[in-house]
């Protein structure tokens, strides 16, 4: 009789492993758009941004202190580049952090059946051969393992993310801030009639 309680068996415990490394996959995936949507922001705010650096000196007749413009579009650029280099670590691949990591291949240990850095290293007839030969059980830990470097890998990408979204929220209000004062540079003479 099946209960709740009871333990997986090893192919019930290879199936659930095999959802959840493709969870982790679809996860990545989401990680990986979420990081392009925020280069789409980025491009745009930054259009926005030399738009406005080329046009304000154009707007500005009473003298809007040409330091001040310089010394924001300085400080604007390298915030940019800051937040643009976590966009490219969010996107960065990450197949060279999956690697067992000291684990032991014998013994009841991980095989290298499913991890890149295994199989490379492994001969193709020798590769076979630790196919032909392995029991669920190993197979079972080394998806784990798989599972355990991916969740690992997306933990880094979606701190990279949130860098880089607090990034354009920080770059939106400067830019909100460059565009208030030369609003207010602009319309406060106007109507004090100067």
């Amino acid at each position: 009789r099946l209960t709740e309680s009871r333990p997986l068996d090893p192919w019930e415990r290879y199936r659930a492993l095999s959802d959840h490394v493709d969870h982790l996959l679809d996860v990545t995936e989401l990680a990986d758009r979420k990081t392009r949507f925020a280069l789409v922001i980025l491009g745009a705010l930054n259009a926005v941004n030399v738009l406005i650096a080329i046009r304000a000196p154009q707007i500005d007749t009473d003298g809007l202190n040409h330091t001040f413009i310089q010394v924001y579009v300085a400080g604007y650029v390298i915030l940019s580049l800051y937040f643009f280099v976590y966009a490219i670590m969010a996107l960065r691949p990450r197949a060279g952090r999956m690697h067992r990591a000291g684990e032991k291949r014998a013994d009841g240990g991980v095989p290298g059946l499913r991890l890149m850095d295994d199989i490379l290293v492994t001969d193709i007839d020798d590769y076979y051969e630790l196919w032909r030969t392995a029991e669920v059980g190993q197979l079972d830990r080394e998806m784990a393992l798989q599972a355990y470097l991916m969740a690992r890998a997306n933990a880094e990408k979606f701190r990279a993310v949130h860098r880089v979204f607090r990034g354009l929220l920080l770059l939106v209000g400067l830019t909100a801030l460059l565009v208030a004062i030369i609003a207010l540079h602009i319309t406060v003479p106007s109507m004090l009639g100067v």
